[in-house]
């Protein structure tokens, strides 16, 4: 035991370290696939031997069990906005009555006996206050209406960015400690995040912001664990002793404790020339970070100044932020191209006569879709006018002032698929053109490189750059292709830079994924509405395709968590001539097209037919184990507790699902009952 002990606490001192060293020295020590690989350890060792887990262990930070609501909390310190600017002169201006406020001699920036203000990039996010006692953290707390915020706290605690604990050393933390910063969704991030729901024919994303908003306000912590929103601190709320004298010597005594400060301008000045250079700088080079800005705050740095500066009724006088106005520059639309995704997503982009704008010269530009089309009213051969939207993706705005060019074009939606002829169908509600045809060939490049990632059927040896130079290479036009590429090896060495070794490894992966399962296969297949998830639960009800393709859309609905739209999907697809041919050509090739199913025991068992809600923690085994047992005595374990719960079984520190499930008038079985039924002794 005592080795198991010393191993955990290694594993985690490795894994906090792992955390610092990428969000806060931007110096990365463990790859993602190592960090997973030793959090994997970490939680096998927790999971055997509950009394090595600790509260601010790294596994705490998959998150836990869904929570019904947030709860409002009041701030001890108000989090107010911050006056916005656009003009030099009016920041100028700003500068100007601090001087007078605090007693300057007028010259300030200007001159000598100004005052240092500091200047940081404006992160757009989301506003969090993180308050630690004795060095831990025990709230983060929305802004809300500034007065009071939302409780967040579980789904903070899943953001590897934010310290669970603060790394003291050898300095002295205070006995209270709130942090005032930005949670934000960095570019690379939001576009995994729109490949993977493109794949499952989900709407996408709008822009990070939202998307991190979104993100913190899950009722499932799990949900945003597995999305890596990032944090940066930039403000102070209560401090308990505050023994600082000012934010920049405060933002360095995070940095020592562990929290990312917000660095990405973060100098201090009192010279105007200086001023205007950092923002005139960053304005130029704030694309290359990575994840969305707009502008630049800039505070007086003395907390004893702040003080008698004080605050407005709804703004602090002592900070301003001058904000970027988007670029917009005006450019001739010549064509628009209708681009087909891998899910049958019919979306228009606009080919222009090429322009500089947000730092890059643009000539393609997205127009979203069909309706926004008809929206901006602008036709080919208009004088268009382009922005990037958050400063990343460039988007066609409308058309420019002045008169409209005599010579264009009105630009028509498709009426049939631009790469393989299918008629184009609009579903109700949607605002998507798709085509629905499954062997559409402009969708087959980018569904065989989902197809073969590692969430999917997990291919060793063949990723993104060898799909497109099989597809390419015109060796593979299908899924079964894949399969059948043993056959052509010597194909496959005639192309650039396939040796023998790599190729021999390729095949060997793709051997190995026939055995994945049908779970596996339905998750790459890229059918609507089609995740992981659904496709784990209905290989694990249907337990093979034959089984799933015989179903009515009634029958798959009715599975538990899968609702109309997703079974409609999977219907088409799987009763479709194109999907039976797919999936047909899978079996031929000799890839594993069942699952093992949960079996569910006729009679009258105690958990046969009932709903089931697992909570606490148990002595005896821990839930994964439990809920393995129920199901296979004929339970269906749920995540959450409603009228629809037949038993609630509860561990120690059960909490709100206990108090609901008395109060929705739900069976409840404590432990000792639980074991004794699964020992056979009852019921």
């Amino acid at each position: 035991m005592t080795d198991v002990a010393a191993r955990a606490s290694e594993l985690r001192g490795i894994l906090e370290d792992a955390n610092r060293r990428y969000y806060v020295d931007a110096s990365p020590t463990l790859s993602d696939e190592a960090y997973d690989r030793l959090l994997a350890e970490l939680q096998s060792i927790e999971e055997a031997h509950p009394e090595l887990a600790t509260e601010d262990s790294p596994t705490r930070r998959v998150g836990g069990e869904p929570i019904e609501g947030f709860e409002t909390v009041e701030h001890a310190v108000p989090m107010l906005s911050i006056d916005n600017t656009y003009d030099r002169e009016e920041l100028t201006a700003w500068y100007g009555r601090v001087l007078k406020r605090v007693g300057g001699d007028g010259e300030g920036l200007f001159g000598a006996g100004g005052v240092a203000v500091r200047a940081e990039a404006k992160v757009d996010g989301v506003a969090i206050s993180l308050r630690y006692e004795g060095g831990r953290l025990v709230r983060a707390v929305t802004r809300g209406d500034g007065r009071r915020g939302d409780d967040v706290t579980a789904n903070v605690r899943t953001i590897r960015a934010v310290p669970m604990v603060l790394d003291a050393g050898e300095d002295i933390l205070p006995d209270v400690l709130e942090v005032r910063g930005e949670i934000f969704m960095d570019q690379a991030e939001f576009d995994r995040i729109n490949h993977e729901k493109e794949a499952r024919g989900e709407a996408m994303l709008v822009n990070p912001r939202n998307a991190t908003a979104g993100t913190l306000k899950q009722l499932d912590a799990r949900a945003v664990a597995e999305r890596r929103l990032r944090f940066l601190a930039h403000g102070v709320g209560v401090v308990e002793p505050n023994r600082f004298e000012s934010y920049s010597v405060f933002c360095g005594a995070l940095r020592g404790w562990g929290l990312p400060v917000n660095d990405a301008l973060g100098d201090v000045t009192d010279s105007v020339e200086e001023l205007w250079g950092m923002i005139e700088r960053f304005e130029r080079e704030r694309i290359g970070l990575g994840f969305a800005t707009d502008g630049v705050v800039v505070r007086v740095d003395r907390f004893d100044l702040q003080e008698r500066l004080g605050v407005r009724s709804k703004s602090p006088r002592w900070v301003i932020a001058f904000k970027f106005a988007a670029e917009r520059k005006e450019t001739v639309l010549r064509d628009v191209v209708w681009q087909v995704g891998k899910t049958g997503r019919i979306t228009p982009r606009a080919e222009m006569d090429p322009v500089f704008v947000g730092g890059t010269t643009v000539t393609f530009a997205t127009l979203h879709n069909a309706d926004q089309v008809e929206r901006l009213g602008v036709e080919i051969g208009d004088r268009v006018v382009v922005q990037k939207a958050g400063e990343i993706i460039p988007q066609v705005m409308g058309l420019a002032e002045g008169k409209r060019e005599t010579k264009r074009r009105k630009i028509e939606a498709p009426s049939a698929c631009p790469s393989c002829g299918e008629p184009t169908v609009r579903e109700e509600g949607e605002v998507d053109l798709r085509c629905v045809n499954p062997a559409c060939p402009a969708q087959l490049m980018e569904r065989l490189i989902w197809f073969v990632g590692r969430d999917q059927m997990d291919i060793d040896g063949l990723g993104e750059k060898a799909v497109i130079q099989l597809v390419e290479a015109g060796l593979v036009k299908t899924f079964g292709d894949l399969y059948r590429l043993n056959d052509r090896r010597a194909e496959l060495l005639d192309l650039d830079r396939m040796g023998e070794k790599k190729v021999e490894g390729m095949l060997v992966g793709i051997e190995a994924s026939k055995e994945r399962g049908l779970a596996r296969v339905l998750a790459g297949l890229g059918i609507r509405h089609v995740g992981g998830r659904a496709a784990a639960i209905l290989a694990g009800h249907f337990g093979d395709v034959k089984s799933l393709s015989a179903a009515d859309v009634e029958t798959i609905a009715d599975v538990d968590e899968i609702g109309p739209i997703t079974a409609a999907s999977v219907h088409d697809f799987a009763s479709s001539d194109a999907g039976r041919g797919i999936l047909g050509d899978l079996a031929s090739c000799g890839v594993d097209l069942t699952q093992e199913q949960v079996a569910v025991p006729a009679g009258d068992g105690p958990f046969v037919g009932k709903r089931v809600v697992i909570t606490g923690t148990f002595e005896a085994m821990d839930r994964k184990a439990i809920k393995q047992r129920v199901e296979a005595m004929g339970g269906r374990v749920s995540g959450s507790v409603s009228g629809n719960t037949d038993l609630l079984l509860a561990g120690e520190r059960a909490g709100s699902k206990l108090a609901k499930a008395e109060s929705l008038g739900v069976e409840v079985w404590d432990e000792a009952r639980l074991m004794s039924v699964l020992d056979g002794e009852g019921e």
